[in-house]
């Protein structure tokens, strides 16, 4: 899509107009609380203005790299009639990809609630890595303290995305295969090493080497013995051989890098090793949600059937230790 241009990870605005479109059709989107939805209601209207390239006005004007204009004559693209066709043209190279972007925010927001919200849970603070343009921090900053780690230009880039969120959430720049965890946290006042956090790493691991994966585990792990872990895994060798080609293609024509292919039970024993214990585990949105009949598949449109009636893509599973 033309927006490219201007997002600093492609990667990150792939997985946010995925799910900022699948967030509204009617099955899915009472799986997610009212903030959630509110959140990318508002990035959107900014998306809106950075995405007037596909405007018909435009003529090739250039927009200096992260600067939102107001542009109201521009549609919003992603209620676009040709979205869906687009949507389901994604899940028939990439089957389970429309399935697998639901399921990662959904057992992430309520694996991180119920850590929260439990009176026996320790963790008091979430440390998100390669935030991306995710709404994690913006959901969670009134609960518990929040910092989200990225590339300078992506901090950037968030930051002017939706202005409100330097009140609620804390910012750092970091890149895990340059800079020190520790160190990094250590720059924030509100950061408390003595208070237990979890440690959040979405569609991550796969973009660091195995060496910067161990160190960065480790850290976690000094930083507070209680600290917990939870990731997002896809074990690129368990998919089809033409799975695995869209997969690799599609990131590789984003201008970025698959740095490991760790099988679950290599990341497993490297957390183990460090002193992590995995606790929990799903691969799909029923398993997650623990009832098989919550969807009458007769109501489901064709979009719908595809995330909630299909499994996950082979190899992608949801990660949580302590």
């Amino acid at each position: 899509m033309p927006h490219f241009m201007f997002i600093p990870s492609k990667t990150a605005f792939n997985v946010y107009s995925k799910f900022t479109t699948l967030r509204k059709y009617p099955s899915i989107a009472p799986l997610f609380p009212p903030i959630v939805h509110s959140y990318y209601d508002q990035t959107e209207v900014k998306m809106n203005r950075l995405g007037r390239l596909i405007s018909p006005q435009f003529k090739g004007k250039k927009v200096a790299a992260c600067e939102f204009q107001d542009n109201k004559a521009f549609k919003n693209p992603w209620n676009a009639a040709w979205i869906p066709k687009m949507l389901a043209l994604d899940d028939w190279l990439l089957k389970g990809d429309l399935h697998h972007i639901v399921f990662r925010k959904l057992a992430l927001h309520r694996t991180i609630q119920d850590r929260l919200m439990n009176p026996n849970s320790p963790i008091t603070q979430l440390v998100i890595l390669g935030s991306g343009i995710d709404h994690i921090g913006w959901v969670f900053s009134d609960k518990c303290a929040c910092f989200e780690l990225d590339i300078e230009p992506m901090i950037t880039f968030k930051k002017k995305l939706l202005p409100k969120l330097n009140q609620k959430v804390h910012f750092n720049d970091f890149d895990a295969t340059k800079n020190a965890l520790d160190q990094c946290l250590k720059q924030q006042p509100a950061f408390n090493s003595n208070r237990p956090s979890l440690f959040i790493t979405e569609g991550f691991i796969d973009y660091i080497p195995k060496e910067n994966l161990v160190s960065l585990l480790s850290q976690i792990k000094h930083i507070n013995p209680k600290n917990e872990w939870m990731s997002t895994h896809f074990d690129r060798s368990l998919l089809s051989r033409n799975q695995r080609f869209f997969f690799e293609f599609g990131v590789q024509i984003t201008g970025e890098h698959l740095q490991s292919n760790l099988h679950k039970e290599q990341v497993v024993s490297i957390g183990s090793n460090i002193g992590f214990d995995l606790i929990n585990e799903w691969a799909n949105i029923l398993e997650l949600l623990g009832n098989h009949s919550i969807f009458s598949e007769a109501k489901l449109n064709r979009i719908e059937r595809k995330v909630l009636h299909q499994k996950n893509m082979n190899g992608c599973s949801i990660l949580h230790f302590k």
